[in-house]
Parts: structure tokens; C-alpha cells; sequence
């Protein structure tokens, strides 16, 4: 009958199910990789952000390549695409006054909070 919408099918279905799961882990991995770089990053390996920033790019692709009820149009994927990696740079920010041990007080914290953002965790 013309002017019904179909239900959805099993298969639709699960390739949203999919797609979603892929935006969610990919926004958990740059979460957390955003809490090690921060905190502990300093002193390491080169290849560990390099290897980061591809897996999180790669993620990336799936997320916005997948169909997903959360990522429906070109619109939040776009949103999406600038949140991952401001939301990187500011979790990282966040906890790098944190190393190598925390700030004594509040504008301590904001201190170097401020100079994690401007120069990266390590500067």
C-alpha cells in the first residue's frame, strides 16, 4: 500500500546496531587514549601516538561509513568529526597536570591545565 513505511528488517537493523557500536568504541578509544597520553605519555615510545592516530582515524571512517542511528546524517557526523579530536585535546589537557604528581591547588591545576592545551602534555 502506497504511504507505508516498511518495518524495519533484521538485517537493517543490525548494520545500525554495528554502525552504533563503532561510533561508541571509537569514541571510548580516543577517551582513553586521551587519559594515557595525557598522564603518561611523557618519555614514551613515538610510534604510540603514530599508531593512535591511525587506529583513531581508522575508527573514524567506520563510524561515519556505517550506517548508525546515532551518526544519521552528514550533519552530526561532521559534529562528530570535530568532537573527537577536541574532546581529545581537552581530556588530555585535563589530566596531564596530573603527572608526575598532582598540583598542590586549584590554580595550580589551572596553570598547567592551560599550558598542557597551549604546548601538549609534556611541555
Amino acid at each position: 500500500m502506497p504511504g507505508q513505511v516498511s518495518p524495519p528488517t533484521r538485517r537493517r537493523t543490525t548494520v545500525q546496531v554495528t554502525g552504533n557500536g563503532i561510533v561508541l568504541l571509537c569514541s571510548a578509544f580516543v577517551a582513553v587514549g586521551a587519559l594515557f597520553f595525557g598522564i603518561a605519555s611523557c618519555g614514551g615510545y613515538v610510534w604510540h601516538k603514530e599508531f593512535f592516530s591511525f587506529a583513531s582515524f581508522t575508527l573514524y571512517l567506520l563510524a561515519v561509513s556505517c550506517p548508525s542511528t546515532l551518526l544519521p546524517s552528514l550533519h552530526p557526523k561532521v559534529l562528530f568529526a570535530l568532537a573527537l579530536p577536541l574532546g581529545f585535546v581537552l581530556v588530555e589537557s585535563a589530566v596531564a597536570p596530573f603527572y608526575p604528581e598532582a598540583p598542590a591547588s586549584m590554580a595550580e591545576y589551572g596553570a598547567l591545565f592551560l599550558r598542557a592545551f597551549q604546548f601538549g602534555p609534556c611541555a
